[in-house]
């Protein structure tokens, strides 16, 4: 039987460039949530999109998101197995 787990973790957000293009970054408050150690999540936004536009939707999802959920499913097998 598989184990669903669900994790939370405060997020802000920020731009930056990445090979030209506007992205929008994701920022943990805390490293919480052992999934995204190490990992770093940004979203590409569309071509043509200008600078004031991209922070529009910067402080819209700076005032209006709080967190992220993380959810994994590991099988019991395997935990077992791995002594977890």
């Amino acid at each position: 039987m598989a184990t669903t787990k669900v994790e939370r973790a405060g997020v802000g957000f920020g731009l930056g460039r990445q090979d030209g293009l506007i992205v929008l970054e994701v920022h943990p408050h805390h490293d919480v949530i052992p999934t995204l150690r190490g990992v770093k999540i940004g979203f590409e936004l569309l071509n043509g999109i200008t600078a004031e536009q991209a922070k529009r939707v910067l402080t819209a999802l700076n005032e209006k998101v709080i967190g992220v959920l993380v959810t994994t499913t590991s099988d019991d097998k395997t935990e077992a197995a791995s002594g977890s």
